[in-house]
């Protein structure tokens, strides 16, 4: 378990710190969005108004947190909106085209949560009382 653990958590983490870099200093090419798609619509408007630099930091640093280790489960829930929100744009976007290496890194994010399920367990108590 310790070694598909560290494993996933290279992979996940890897993947999300290369991305997260790649929206804050593009490096990969990226083919342009079909004319007139909801995908390009989508990316006119989210491109310039900056939000997807901070989508991009929250990849990065979630991504570098997986990394580490020392704080794996941080970094698993700063990632987990954002491969929702993966999920969801190729799903409805993009009409399911692409969704592949996004389910990939949500299976690796589900299995880490897993691994780290001790240090979420608070988040699913029934009857929690503030301190």
């Amino acid at each position: 378990m310790k070694i598909a653990t560290l494993i996933c958590r290279i992979l996940l983490g890897l993947g999300f710190t290369v991305f997260g870099a790649n929206i804050l200093m593009p490096f990969l090419p990226q083919p342009p969005p079909p004319p007139g798609s909801l995908t390009e619509q989508f990316l006119t408007v989210m491109g310039p108004s900056g939000y997807m630099k901070v989508v991009g930091l929250f990849q990065l640093v979630g991504g570098l947190f997986v990394l580490s280790g020392r704080l794996a489960p941080l970094g698993l829930a700063l990632l987990a909106p954002i491969l929702v929100n993966i999920t969801a744009f190729h799903v409805f976007l993009q009409n399911g085209e692409g969704l592949a290496p996004g389910l990939v890194f949500t299976v690796l994010e589900a299995f880490l949560i897993f691994a780290y399920r001790s240090y979420f367990s608070g988040l699913f108590s029934m009857n929690a009382k503030p301190n």
